[in-house]
């Protein structure tokens, strides 16, 4: 063996060009692979940071504080269940005040997840009780961000949402919160002591850990009980319960899988590309050497000598270039981290660890062996007698077969990829020229929280609301200002409701209504064009007659043919509340995101509203140009901080970067499988050029003769092309095929566009037709060109 692979390392040594082409395009195909696995490893892969994980679970459903006692109480399936809420909150610090996300803790939150502590202790049930002293655990990072690493830090006492909290823990490094972005912990009635006022207050996610030996079928089957208990005891609230049972990782990572097993296997189809591409060099490489090769045979070498030797070589080669595809494939995480979703979960995990080692040197193994072995027996199928008679090993029917069949199996494979790229990139191209139903241009967004302390009910909320947008209109370069949720966020509350004069409907059953409340010029803000009717003006205060302003899926769904100005409807559970009457009809918006339709809505004047249970806003400016994000910034947080100086101000973007953002899942994918096409077809085209150029070079004496004959430069060139445009051929039927069956995988990817999508397909056979036909017109240009005389005396 260590004979072979010293013999193997000259050899290669011996033929720098032959050694580099196959190492680059071993290359490219598994670093590719080593990319994308990598991501994979991080996220699907790697096993959540909690002591036993695989007991972690979690109900989908959100829950309320009652339900999640109910649900304590009654189950024997877990050794423990908690809750977790979210909840924004100012924190200064004698500084800038900042937003901190705060988790809401209901239970024994950290010993479900078997959390350890660097300092202190975590939140035990007995501090979630009314009248417990406040206390707060921060996370790992805020006490290094916020507090410097203090060691002293236990006991003391910092203001969160205008109230004192006494930190009593911090969590450990590697401690890694459910919610990603949560950054300190704090019981729940401590922080909302009406949380357990409600059963229709779903302010909680539940946690649970399941007692060993109990399955998730077990205990799903026990909650389904509950379910039915809580709805008989509870009918208004709980009537038809339903929780879920997930485990803890599919929760996580459950949203992004699907997209990354589709990368995952498009990486693979580069793989094959490249392995096919590998295999035809080798069998190219043989072919060169048939002459050594069968001298070594008639000096007394073994069958089984010559093929470990060649497969030595392969193997080698292989090695290589799996070394090069880890180099590659790390730079190649690192372009992927810089083009990932914003969205994408557990991304501090991605990263070079022993499993992408042994995934990268395992694919560079088989890969060596499995496409050396047909080219290693290759070499040694001829009769030695009749080889030395010929002058050496001649390329047999079945090699130059095998090698044709191998790029009809990567022009095949490029075009389901090519295919892929391009229904993807159609489908991205047409939701960037998706109407959103306003104006994106010079919109500066940011958003407030208001803290509860100071902020709890309506009229300093207002009163807040009206002197920022009063600050910000005052403003130079400013145009207008609005407050409301932002479109394309995704948020928003919705409601059943009641149309005055419709017949009645069971109590729970009537319709749902999304309720948008707006401040300032909203309208003229986003432009948003008005239909009919007219728009919310600052006279609709408190003490006006309550209006609203109504979308046109509102009014086409439930008015049709009538005129809905003048309507009257109201919030089917507010007992007591004021009819609302509906005076205009604006266009629609894009509200959950491009690829989602609108949905009826109603927009609200904020100074009407009987109560905001969320108090935090986004504040849209339309600027009079384009605006310089810094300094716009900076006037916007003076005008803000004169108001109250303790608000945070964060999330500060343009609306154009709001929607970039929203396709940052979309633009991954497409860039992503465009640049695995790009390669694959790249690959596959050398492999055309590879083939041909050889079949040149073995009919040379045949193109000779026939030219001697009289036959012109176009017959040779026409010959040539036939037959690279007949592998293209081949490769085409077999992908339009292929590309059929896989396209269907990415239905849930695309918008707007069919799988089957014949301008895609059309598209893509016409480019690899041009692709391979230049391919292949290099080495038929260079037979047309030679000399006659000379190829009659070619061996």
């Amino acid at each position: 063996m260590i004979t072979d692979l010293k013999y193997a390392f000259r050899m290669l040594a011996k033929s720098p060009a032959f050694t580099a082409v196959a190492v680059i395009t071993l290359a490219l195909g598994i670093g590719a692979n080593t990319a994308i696995f990598t991501v994979v490893n991080g996220l699907l892969l790697r096993p959540l940071p909690y002591v036993e994980p695989d007991r972690l679970v979690v109900l989908k459903q959100r829950q309320s504080v009652l339900e999640l006692a109910d649900v304590q109480a009654q189950s024997s399936s877990f050794t423990a269940i908690s809750g977790l809420g979210t909840q924004a909150a100012d924190y200064s610090g004698g500084g800038e005040p900042v937003q901190l996300e705060v988790g809401l803790v209901a239970g024994d939150f950290f010993g479900v997840f078997g959390a350890r502590f660097s300092n202190g202790r975590g939140i035990v049930p007995e501090d979630d009780r009314l009248g417990a002293p406040r206390v707060l655990v921060l996370t790992h990072g805020l006490w290094q961000r916020q507090f410097g690493g203090d060691r002293e830090i236990i006991g003391r006492n910092v203001t969160i949402a205008g109230q004192s909290y006494t930190v009593i823990g911090v969590t450990a490094p590697e401690f890694e919160s459910p919610t990603a972005t949560t950054e300190a912990f704090a019981p729940i009635h401590v922080f909302y002591p009406n949380a357990a006022v409600s059963r229709g207050a779903h302010l909680l996610r539940a946690y649970g850990r399941l007692r060993p030996g109990v399955s998730m079928e077990q205990a799903q089957s026990e909650l389904r009980v509950i379910d039915q208990r809580l709805a008989d005891a509870n009918p208004e609230e709980n009537k038809g319960r339903e929780t879920t049972l997930l485990s803890l990782h599919e929760r996580m990572v459950g949203d992004i899988r699907p997209a990354l097993l589709v990368l995952l296997g498009a990486v693979g189809l580069v793989l094959l590309v490249a392995c096919a591409n590998f295999a035809n060099l080798l069998l190219a490489r043989i072919a060169t050497r048939a002459q050594e090769l069968t001298i070594r045979a008639a000096l007394g070498a073994s069958r089984a000598r010559l093929i470990s030797q060649v497969l030595v070589e392969s193997v080698l080669l292989a090695l290589l270039g799996g070394t090069a595809g880890l180099l590659l494939g790390t730079w190649g995480v690192d372009a992927l981290l810089a083009l990932k979703p914003a969205d994408l979960p557990r991304v501090e995990n991605i990263a070079l660890d022993a499993r992408v080692l042994g995934f990268t040197f395992g694919v560079a193994l088989l890969t060596g062996v499995i496409f050396g072995i047909f080219p290693a027996w290759q070499a040694t199928r001829v009769k030695i007698s009749s080889a030395l008679a010929a002058g050496g090993l001649r390329t047999t029917g079945g090699s130059s077969r095998l090698r044709n069949l191998l790029v009809i199996a990567e022009l095949a494979l490029a075009l389901v990829l090519l295919v892929g790229a391009g229904l993807l990139g159609k489908a991205f191209w047409r939701l960037t020229n998706v109407a959103p139903g306003f104006t994106p241009e010079r919109l500066l967004t940011m958003r407030v929280e208001l803290p509860e302390a100071r902020y709890q009910q309506v009229p300093p909320q207002t009163r807040f609301r009206d002197q920022v947008l009063e600050n910000i209109n005052m403003l130079p370069g400013m145009e207008a200002a609005m407050i409301s949720e932002l479109p394309l966020g995704g948020s928003a509350l919705n409601h059943n409701f009641i149309i005055e004069g419709r017949p009645p409907m069971t109590a729970g059953e009537e319709p749902e209504l999304y309720n948008r409340s707006v401040a300032g010029d909203y309208f003229r803000v986003m432009g948003i064009p008005l239909r009919s009717g007219r728009l919310l003006t600052r006279d609709d205060r408190a003490d006006a007659p309550t209006v609203g302003v109504i979308n046109e899926s509102m009014a086409r769904q439930y008015f049709r043919d009538q005129d809905p100005l003048g309507a009257r409807m109201r919030w089917a559970r507010s007992e007591g509340v004021e009819w609302i009457t509906i005076v205009g009809v604006v266009g629609d918006v894009r509200h959950f995101g491009l690829a989602q339709t609108e949905e009826p809505a109603i927009y609200t004047p904020y100074a009407q509203a009987d109560q905001i249970w969320k108090r935090w806003s986004e504040i849209v400016v339309r600027t009079q140009g384009a605006p310089d994000l810094q300094s716009a910034a900076a006037q916007l947080k003076q005008a803000i901080w004169k108001v109250d100086p303790l608000i945070p101000v964060t999330k500060v973007r343009t609306m154009t970067e709001i929607m970039s953002v929203s396709l940052s899942e979309r633009r991954f994918n497409a860039v992503l499988i465009g640049i695995f096409a790009g390669v694959a077809l790249t690959l596959a085209c050398v492999g055309l050029y590879g083939v041909v150029a050889y079949l040149v070079e073995q009919r040379t004496r045949e193109i000779g003769v026939r030219m001697a004959l009289g036959a012109q430069r176009h017959h040779v060139i026409n010959l040539v092309l036939r037959h690279g445009l007949t592998l293209a051929a081949g490769g085409i039927a077999l992908g339009i095929a292929g590309a059929f069956a896989a396209s269907r995988v990415l239905t849930s990817l695309l918008h707007g566009v069919e799988p089957t999508d014949p301008s895609t397909f059309l598209s893509v056979v016409l480019l690899l037709l041009a692709v391979t036909a230049a391919a292949t017109y290099l080495p038929a240009r260079r037979a047309a060109g030679l000399n006659p005389n000379a190829a009659l005396r070619h061996e």
